[in-house]
């Protein structure tokens, strides 16, 4: 069927197969999956055990601690999709990529975190 705004109809596009993962990429999917599993048997051990009140104030502490840590962290990210041409004219070009470069680094440096938080998720 022809769209309105179309003159021909559509052909269908190629299938783009995805970009392999990274080696670190997989360590970390497989340390999250790890962890996730940790977890899940420390938690239903601990409500088994009829702990559920302790390990629940345990798990959201944590969770929140490294919630916030990530996000204090990098800022909130408020400053994730900046330009230098967003930073004030007054900047040198060196104080601009010093700033855009600090941003980058610490996403970096706290991608650890992420993998501690998913599994509290």
């Amino acid at each position: 069927m022809l769209l309105p705004n179309q003159k021909r109809p559509r052909l269908p596009e190629e299938k783009k197969s995805p970009k392999p993962l990274s080696d670190a990429a997989k360590k970390r999917l497989w340390l999250t999956v790890g962890l996730s599993f940790l977890l899940l048997f420390v938690y239903y051990g601990c409500v088994a055990l009829g702990y559920f009140k302790a390990v629940m104030i345990t798990y959201g502490v944590a969770f929140a601690a490294v919630l916030v840590t990530y996000l204090a962290y990098n800022r909130g990210f408020i400053n994730k999709d900046v330009t230098p041409e967003m930073l004030p004219a007054d900047w040198s070009e060196e104080q601009k990529q010093a700033f855009l470069e600090g941003n980058r680094s610490r996403a970096e440096k706290s991608r650890w975190m992420v993998t501690l938080i998913i599994p509290f998720v």
